[in-house]
């Protein structure tokens, strides 16, 4: 069973969320920088809200959350060969940092939801990203093993959670070389031949 990270794997959206964590900091009156706020996209928008203002973590999520579906959410783009969905074995689980209500707008808006059987949004477990919480909803929720998931994203933080569950992590280098997963790859449509050959 495939199991995708969403933001950075499936759609090109992490600059999106940047800007709308900088503009949800600016309505609390606090100034930060792109430098400051890159290094936690991954992580639960709990945590990063944690990380920015914690006083006040809940209510900034909040804010943020809105101001991405109503300002940003038109500038996030699938990435092109995010297709190769069409071809791969349901069912596909998308597992999320993203609220689960953002990141099943996010699948709508750019054509991708007919394709995902579930979603797990980091505010619907109770630990997120690294923990493995997310992939043992997925594990009820269909009666796989995550030693029987393939766990396709981006990040180091997508790469633990893999580690941690038991499941085959496979991180897609995108912008950055990944350092972590079982192997490596350069496009999401490789998955297919791999399907295909069973080299899994």
């Amino acid at each position: 069973m495939y199991v995708f990270d969403l933001d950075g794997t499936l759609v090109d959206s992490v600059e999106a969320h940047i800007a709308a964590w900088l503009e949800a900091l600016k309505n609390f009156g606090v100034v930060k920088s792109v430098e400051e706020v890159k290094p936690l996209m991954g992580l639960p928008a709990t945590e990063i809200a944690k990380a920015l203002m914690p006083a006040r973590a809940r209510e900034l999520a909040a804010v943020k959350n809105e101001i991405f579906l109503s300002k940003y959410l038109s500038l996030v783009k699938a990435y092109e060969d995010a297709a190769v969905l069409k071809l791969l074995p349901r069912p596909i689980a998308v597992v999320t940092s993203s609220s689960g209500r953002v990141a099943r707008r996010i699948l709508q808006a750019v054509g991708l939801s007919q394709f995902i059987d579930l979603v797990v949004g980091g505010d619907e477990v109770p630990r997120g990203k690294p923990a493995p919480d997310p992939l043992y909803v997925v594990s009820r929720e269909f009666g796989v093993s995550p030693r029987e998931m393939i766990v396709v994203g981006d990040s180091d933080y997508d790469m633990e959670m893999a580690e941690a569950a038991g499941a085959f992590g496979v991180c897609i280098a995108r912008r950055a070389p990944c350092r972590g997963g079982k192997r490596v790859i350069h496009s999401l449509y490789e998955l297919a031949t791999a399907s295909r050959t069973h080299r899994f």
